[in-house]
Formats: C-alpha cells, sequence, structure tokens
C-alpha cells in the first residue's frame, strides 16, 4: 500500500474509534476522566506521516522498523522489507488507541494485565517506541493483553501504561505486534502457481538427477524419458505436489547472501520452467542447526537461493524476481526443502520382496 494511503486511512478509523469509546462510556453525565477518549498517542495520531522508527521491546527480543521512503524494513535482519501489511495494522492500531477505562496503579498487579517489565525474560509486555527521522520521540506505550469484543460490536479493547507512570489503562482499540523479529517480515518468495509450470528438474548433491515435465497446462505431470519399468507411483498427487512448490512459497529466516556464500559441493539444485518462459533456479544447502527440538528428527536447517532467467514476457518478470531476492539467501521450512531435495525413490513404490 502507498504510504499516502496508509496516513488517509488514519483519519477515518480514529474518527470510528472516537464515536465507539464515547458511547461505550455513556457519552456524558457525571464526572469522567478527562483522559477518557483521547489518544495514548497524541503525535501518532495528530502526526502519523513523521514515523520513520519503530522498536518493540518484548523480553529478550528487540525489533527495530526503520522507514525507507515508502518501504518498512527490520535492522534485525540487514534491512530486508518488512510486511507492508502488518505494518499498516501496527500502525493504525496504535493510533487509534483511545483511553477508555482507568485500571490498576499498583506494581504488583501488572502481571496480570501483561504490563510488566518489557524488557524481562519470559514477559508478554511489549513496549513500543515511535520517533521521527531524526530520532525524536513521538511517542512510547506499554502494550499488554488484549480484550475480545470488550466494547461490543466488533470494538476491542487492550490493557497499557505509559512508562514511568503508574497508572494502567483499559483502552479502545486493537493491536497486532508479532513477538518474533521474523514474523514482522515480508515472508513471500514467489506465487507462481502450478499451472504455469512445464517442467522440473532436480540435481541432487550427490549428483542424482530426476526430471518431469508436460506438454500442456492441465496435463499430468510425467517422468522425462517414461515410469520405470515395472514401477508405479507411491500417490497420483506426488508430481503435482513438486510442479506447486512455487506457489504461496514463503520462508522461516533470511540473512545477506555475502554473509552465506554456498559452498562449492554438496549443494543440490531445482530448475523450474514455466510455458510463459520463465526459470527460476533453487540452490540449496543444508547446515546442523542446534535451535531445532531435541525430539526433532531432522536436525539439520536448509538454505536457498534462487535465481531466474526469461525469455520474451518473462524476461522482465525474471529481473524482478533477481531485483528482490538476489542478495539474500533464505532459511525454507522443512517440508520445502524435501521438496528440492526430490529424488525418485520418493516418489515410486518400493519393490516387493519375494
Amino acid at each position: 500500500m502507498r504510504q499516502t494511503s496508509l496516513f488517509a486511512l488514519f483519519a477515518v478509523t480514529i474518527a470510528a474509534v472516537i464515536v465507539a469509546v464515547l458511547v461505550s462510556s455513556g457519552g456524558g453525565g457525571g464526572a469522567i476522566d478527562p483522559r477518557i477518549g483521547r489518544p495514548v498517542l497524541s503525535q501518532i495520531a495528530e502526526h502519523p506521516a513523521e514515523i520513520s522508527h519503530v522498536a518493540i521491546v518484548h523480553g529478550d527480543t528487540k525489533t527495530t522498523l526503520t522507514r525507507k521512503g515508502e518501504v518498512w524494513e527490520v535492522a534485525e535482519k540487514s534491512d530486508y522489507p518488512a510486511d507492508p501489511d502488518k505494518m499498516r495494522r501496527a500502525l493504525l492500531g496504535l493510533a487509534a488507541l483511545r483511553y477508555a477505562e482507568p485500571k490498576t496503579a499498583k506494581t504488583d498487579l501488572y502481571s496480570r494485565l501483561d504490563l510488566g517489565d518489557p524488557d524481562k525474560k519470559g514477559s508478554d509486555a511489549r513496549l513500543v517506541t515511535l520517533s521521527d527521522g531524526k530520532g525524536q520521540l513521538l511517542g512510547q506505550v506499554i502494550v499488554g493483553k488484549r480484550r475480545y469484543d470488550t466494547f461490543g460490536g466488533g470494538n476491542d479493547g487492550v490493557y497499557v501504561r505509559t512508562p514511568g507512570q503508574p497508572q494502567a489503562w483499559l483502552a479502545n482499540g486493537s493491536l497486532d505486534l508479532p513477538a518474533e523479529t521474523v514474523d514482522w517480515l515480508d515472508r513471500k518468495l514467489t506465487e507462481i502457481p502450478i499451472d504455469k509450470i512445464k517442467s522440473v528438474a532436480f540435481t541432487g548433491a550427490d549428483g542424482a538427477k530426476l526430471a518431469i515435465a508436460r506438454a500442456k497446462a492441465g496435463d499430468p505431470f510425467a517422468f522425462e524419458g517414461g515410469m520405470p519399468a515395472g514401477q508405479k507411483l507411491k500417490s497420483a498427487e506426488s508430481l503435482d505436489d513438486i510442479g506447486r512448490a512455487l506457489s504461496f512459497f514463503d520462508f522461516d529466516d533470511v540473512k545477506k547472501a555475502g554473509d552465506m556464500p554456498f559452498p562449492d559441493k554438496g549443494v543440490s539444485q531445482a530448475v523450474y520452467v514455466t510455458f510463459d518462459g520463465l526459470t527460476v533456479t533453487v540452490a540449496m544447502m543444508e547446515q546442523d542447526d542446534s535451535t531445532k527440538k531435541a525430539d526433532d528428527k531432522d536436525k539439520k536447517k536448509y538454505w536457498i537461493k534462487l535465481a531466474a532467467g526469461g525469455t520474451g514476457d518473462a524476461a522482465k518478470e525474471a529481473d524482478a524476481l533477481n531485483k528482490r531476492l538476489g542478495g539474500w539467501v533464505y532459511a525454507v521450512p522443512d517440508f520445502k526443502a524435501n521438496t528440492f531435495n526430490t529424488k525418485l525413490s520418493d516418489l515410486i513404490e518400493p519393490e516387493k520382496s519375494s
């Protein structure tokens, strides 16, 4: 979404929230706290276009989001682009927060609202700090537990507290703030539907080769050279599973390509070719992964790099893919790694013993 469109939504969203807060508090009659109905982050609500930095502290995790032009980037991940939809929801949510009801001011009760020390290990609180392009502070808030539909009509609430102030509040509004840094990333790699795939060729790290292809979209995939004599597929869907691997393809982690050079040996390769002339090559290597749980069967982490080529109309698509993905390497889920490392024995029924 363009930056101007994002900021245009603030006014509409904030107006609706103000009405909801006033209705929930009775709209008048009796003495009420003067802060009720006012923005929790007044500078953000009034000047959203000034936001250039967002820092989120959650336990021992810190995520720093920086706006460069119309793109938000994640500093802890070598300035890889953030998910624009998640940024839009987060900024709209922060700007729309309105004080609704004062709660406890006792420190020992903060934990019940998830408003304890945000930088304490295991804490569920999040400290959000927003700054402008010069590093000037625009606002800070500690965000705690969310209460769904607490004001009725689909209006959620969230517990908040201003750092340095004892009073906790229930605010009117909704916030979606991912806990892990990687969850802020724009994790989409490719969205090439199976209908476009003409052929796939695998070369294993050991040099073993396997290829499937079809003449036109809608035809079933078949082994190049035909099915081995006396063999049959384990599943009728197995070749289609290979063909759809580049559709809705997301990653688990990312690094600069220069920080993780691929070796000359021990690298597998999968080459996807589309009917319109696009070629996507997926090179993959594995590494030991000490972060996996003790009961995980696969102790490896799989990293890929992508390169695209194209002819005709596909040349522009290839250039766009290379520009966006070429300087990075990506950790992928195990099920994707298994697909890119497919061998013939993975696809056919084992021979029956006599």
